[in-house]
């Protein structure tokens, strides 16, 4: 792990003017940053209360907004009851690039990329999380759709992997967005959510449900999240 050690230390003192973080649609990351100076934090919650296999897993993270395209990030995963093996606790950062905004007026493109150093809290090691992606806003009718590249380590997702993420954001009526995200693949986070968010002032609160890539799988349950920008 020496390399990946070296490259996520080398990212974080060469970039600073182009640095961010890692707030999310649900768990895939998002485009939106935490503004300059602020910090975000979120807990979330899933839970299966039903047989077979019931369970509460929890993940919390803490992001500062070092610029306004600039965020590190903070993050416990996987703690819970039954005690799940990929237990981790990571730094990292994201950033998030407007793009051919000029041009392409309303469409709000923007590129980001991102990346986490997890490091085992159930003897697995250390490892890295890395991502890129682009998100876009269709105008008129203001759906904002993402798709992009992630490859993790055995530490955090299960198996070394390398799958496609993608998500959606709808805004509603009021403080209202549906939402929906996707990781392809087999992994531990290998799932479809769809969900909704309300915002009120600095503060989010999202309800989804996790629908596991394989069939029969009793990972499927309630997500849970509550966030607030301070």
């Amino acid at each position: 792990m020496y390399f990946q050690r070296l490259l996520f230390a080398t990212v974080l003192v060469a970039l600073p003017e182009f640095l961010p973080g890692q707030q999310t649609i649900i768990n895939v990351p998002s485009v939106d940053q935490t503004p300059r100076g602020r910090f975000f934090a979120l807990h979330e919650t899933q839970l299966r209360t039903w047989n077979p296999k019931p369970y509460w897993v929890s993940t919390n993270f803490l992001t500062y907004g070092l610029t306004d395209r600039i965020e590190l990030a903070a993050t416990i995963y996987n703690i819970g009851v039954p005690n799940k093996p990929y237990q981790a606790v990571a730094l990292g950062w994201k950033t998030a690039q407007p793009v051919l905004r000029s041009q392409l007026p309303g469409w709000e493109i923007t590129v980001g990329a991102g990346q986490m150093l997890p490091v085992s809290l159930t003897g697995k090691g250390d490892g890295l999380w890395n991502y890129a992606q682009v998100a876009w806003r269709l105008p008129v009718v203001r759906t904002r759709l993402m798709a992009g590249l992630s490859n993790g380590t055995r530490n955090l997702f299960g198996k070394r992997t390398t799958h496609m993420i993608a998500s959606f954001e709808q805004p509603l009526a009021g403080h209202w967005n549906l939402l929906g995200e996707w990781w392809s693949g087999t992994h531990d986070f290998a799932d479809f959510v769809p969900g909704l968010n309300y915002h009120w002032g600095t503060n989010v609160v999202i309800v989804g449900y996790k629908v596991s890539n394989i069939p029969g799988s009793t990972g499927d349950g309630l997500i849970l999240e509550f966030g607030r920008t301070f």
